[in-house]
């Protein structure tokens, strides 16, 4: 019988394989991303770059991960051919039942690693709830978040070049599925600095006349090319190498700290 490497994908295993990895009290990672423009040179499942990161951690901490969640919630990039946006009703179905499984089988320790952040309210909203209902706390991990803006000017000779359809997306793309890329479709892409007098600040802010407030864009309204800040030319495969193994190593010192930890977070006051 041919012998295989430890698995640390779910989907890999058996189910009696799993149940005797659940009854280790293991950290069970929850990966999703998104299937979203990022511009005309990058392919739109950056879903996959999260389903590295997680697959990566789980083997570097001993733990587990599910399925990536492939869709999020990413209305403001509908009308760009590719997108598949979930309503928040939908993405908190899917996930609760998700979690719901997982507690059935006597899982205690999940973690999100997120590689989207339109789909932090909702996961807000979950993680809420179910912390009311059965007292267990699941926290998430922005992924991209790890990389911290001290590390991007190291990496970026002194610049942030950060922004949707550029960094660090087009980087870790570039590093993990350079074969899908299409720096070629690049061409002179334009993002608007103002509209209508509002200076976009993100996707949902803007700024008039020193003050902030917030504006649901649509990236359409932004760039016709899906660009909203950052050099999209700037991402190589180095860069990109860079910025995963960064991620895998501070998202690995939480995942090792959560699995030291009571996720039922009893109170320090009693």
């Amino acid at each position: 019988m041919k012998q295989t490497a430890e698995k640390h994908e779910l989907f890999r295993m058996t189910w009696k394989e799993i149940e005797a990895a659940f009854a280790k009290d293991p950290v069970v990672l929850i990966p999703m991303g998104s299937t979203e423009q990022q511009g005309p040179h990058t392919p739109t499942g950056d879903y996959r770059c999260a389903e590295a990161v997680a697959s990566a951690v789980a083997a570097k901490t001993g733990t587990y991960c599910t399925t990536t969640i492939p869709f999020g919630y990413s209305d403001y990039f509908r009308g760009f051919p590719g997108t598949i946006s979930l309503s928040f009703e939908t993405m908190l179905a899917v996930l609760s039942d998700t979690c719901e499984c997982l507690m059935e089988c006597g899982v205690r320790r999940l973690m999100f690693l997120s590689g989207h952040a339109g789909n932090g309210p909702v996961l807000d909203r979950l993680a809420r709830r179910i912390r009311r209902e059965k007292g267990i706390m699941i926290p998430t991990v922005d992924l991209w978040l790890l990389l911290t803006p001290e590390f991007r000017k190291k990496v970026f000779d002194g610049k942030n070049p950060s922004g949707h359809g550029s960094e660090p997306l087009t980087s870790l793309s570039t590093y993990l599925y350079e074969e899908d890329m299409r720096p070629d479709l690049l061409g002179d892409w334009k993002t608007a600095e103002e509209i209508h007098g509002f200076k976009p600040k993100m996707l949902a802010k803007a700024e008039y006349e020193g003050q902030e407030l917030s504006m649901y864009w649509n990236v359409a309204d932004l760039s016709p090319f899906g660009i909203t800040g950052g050099d999209p030319a700037a991402g190589t495969v180095e860069r990109g190498r860079i910025l995963f193994e960064e991620v895998v190593k501070n998202c690995a010192v939480l995942v090792e700290k959560w699995k030291s930890v009571d996720p039922a977070l009893p109170t320090i006051w009693k």
